[in-house]
């Protein structure tokens, strides 16, 4: 008897659940025979009564719609989200299996890059080990290979250094100067960077020596020349004090010789004048003298200005006395 009251009220509850179910599903309907009747009995044939319950039959039918449809919604949203949750979990133990496998390959690329770098140290495979250290995601690992490739790098960059500098040296060039000193600067040891910049120093004195020398060398050969062109006496001191400014001794004793040379051929000149003008009217009471050579083997050498003998030609400094 129990079971069979317990089968009465399921009975009852399904019987209850599909008639809800009938009118729900009739509810649409029901509210377009409301609005339809509502509108027939309000302009067409118009009837209080029989408007009264297509209103009421319109507002049945809203309500029921309304409640039809927030369960389709509720439905069609918990579908949803299922296929969704579906796909994403798929997606998010794929992911998981994926990262390992390529932080292997990650680790497995650079130890093989950085074992080549050990093998050979040069810049191509040390471009080939950093790029392959940034891709790494772990920090642990990244330190372990970062300290295995530290070194190597350094060794390159002294390597590169060295040949820079050596190679500034040789040329003692300013543009490779500068190359020389971006290669030092990458360096971390601080005692071997300074033994590099100390030799660096001194190409660099000896550069702006050998720029000042060009300058130097510049102005000797304009003096020199313009006293060649002139033959003036008074351009040899000028000239003279141009060439000391000049360090190589090679340079100078040419560009002295060349100063000489002039000064012979001005001491000839006046020399060749002096001689026609005594021959012409020889003066009772001068002495006369070719050149110091003549007067130091008369034994007057020197003469003072103003005495007899003394002449402008022969006072080469220019103090007073001819052939001191």
């Amino acid at each position: 008897m129990k079971n069979k009251g317990c089968f009465t009220t399921v009975l009852y509850m399904v019987l209850g659940i599909t008639i809800l179910s009938i009118i729900l599903i009739a509810m649409p309907n029901l509210l377009a025979a409301g609005v339809i009747g509502l509108w027939f009995y309000t302009k067409k044939k118009p009837n209080r009564q029989r408007r009264n319950y297509a209103l009421i039959a319109t507002a049945i039918g809203l309500i029921g719609t309304m409640m039809l449809g927030s369960g389709y919604t509720f439905s069609s949203k918990a579908a949803t989200n299922k296929e969704q949750e579906t796909p994403n979990t798929l997606i998010s133990s794929t992911s998981k299996k994926t990262v390992p496998q390529n932080q292997d390959k990650d680790i497995k690329n650079a130890n093989q890059a950085i074992s080549q770098l050990e093998k050979d140290t040069n810049p191509i495979h040390l471009e080939k080990a950093r790029e392959a250290i940034k891709h790494l995601k772990n920090n642990k690992d990244k330190a372990l290979l970062e300290k295995r490739f530290y070194p190597l790098e350094q060794k390159i960059y002294i390597e590169e250094a060295e040949k820079a500098t050596k190679e500034v040296e040789t040329t003692k060039t300013k543009d490779l100067l500068e190359i020389a000193k971006e290669k030092i600067g990458l360096i971390s040891d601080s005692t071997k960077r300074n033994t590099f910049m100390d030799r660096i120093y001194l190409v660099s004195k000896a550069i702006e020596e050998q720029e000042v020398q060009k300058v130097a060398e510049s102005d000797a050969e304009n003096a020199v020349k313009q006293l060649e062109d002139n033959q003036n006496r008074d351009k040899v001191s000028y000239a003279e004090e141009k060439v000391n400014k000049i360090t190589n001794t090679t340079k100078k004793a040419n560009f002295t010789n060349r100063i000489q040379s002039v000064i012979t051929s001005i001491e000839t000149r006046e020399t060749q004048a002096a001689a026609q003008q005594f021959v012409q009217a020889p003066p009772s009471n001068t002495r006369y003298y070719a050149n110091c050579t003549e007067m130091r083997n008369a034994g007057a050498a020197p003469i003072q200005q103003g005495q007899p003998g003394y002449e402008t030609r022969l006072d080469r400094d220019h103090d007073g006395w001819a052939c001191e």
